[in-house]
């Protein structure tokens, strides 16, 4: 069986959703924040973040873009990856660096401004220019899923990552109602039957 460390309120919700949509048999974790930072969870994740992915033979995969595109391929018959089609795969593989590497990593300096300037006088500032670069990236994929259900053109593991940095809008000064195409497709999936039984096995609704 699948063991996933997740934190609520985290970007390890999307490979949660993930599980449950692949119908996967899966032992879930639930830490702290400050359990991520313990010898025992480093042992397995010495990056200290989640999600954490341990297989049934015991060996790890970390990182959400690896996680969700594993968790794609374990389970084909869920029809969360992309089609055979070489172009399909790079596209999936795309928005999915984007949402990684892009969009989440504009929120570093909200959660974290001192990792970004040396003087805490400067922490709103490094605030305010990520609100800046966030607001961005929201519109560009609210203009991206106008008249879409999907990111990609049927469900895929980067709809669950979507749905969790649509959740983080309450973190930015805007809320997700500025942001309509993204508010119609959060909403959706806020009915998902696989996504409010991760919410309640998290115990907590992002953002």
């Amino acid at each position: 069986m699948l063991k996933l460390y997740t934190m609520p309120g985290a970007c390890s919700l999307a490979s949660h959703i993930a599980l449950i949509w692949a119908d996967a048999s899966y032992e879930l974790e639930v830490l702290e924040r400050e359990q991520t930072k313990s010898d025992a969870y480093l042992k397995l994740n010495p990056k200290g973040v989640v999600p954490t992915l341990v297989l049934d033979d015991g060996r790890v995969i970390t990182e959400s873009l690896a996680v969700l595109l594993y968790i794609a391929e374990r389970f084909p018959q869920a029809r969360l990856g992309a089609a055979g089609d070489i172009y399909e795969r790079a596209m999936l593989n795309e928005v999915m660096a984007e949402l990684v590497s892009e969009f989440h990593k504009a929120f570093a300096p909200v959660y974290n401004p001192g990792r970004f300037v040396t003087r805490d006088a400067l922490h709103d500032d490094a605030k305010q220019a990520a609100f800046k670069r966030i607001d961005e990236q929201y519109r560009r994929f609210d203009k991206r899923m106008a008249g879409r259900d999907w990111i990609l053109d049927r469900r895929t593991v980067a709809d669950p990552y979507l749905y969790v940095l649509a959740s983080w809008a309450g973190k930015t000064p805007k809320k997700i109602v500025e942001y309509p195409e993204l508010a119609r497709f959060k909403a959706r999936l806020d009915a998902d039957e696989g996504v409010k039984r991760a919410l309640a096995e998290q115990k907590k609704t992002p953002g």
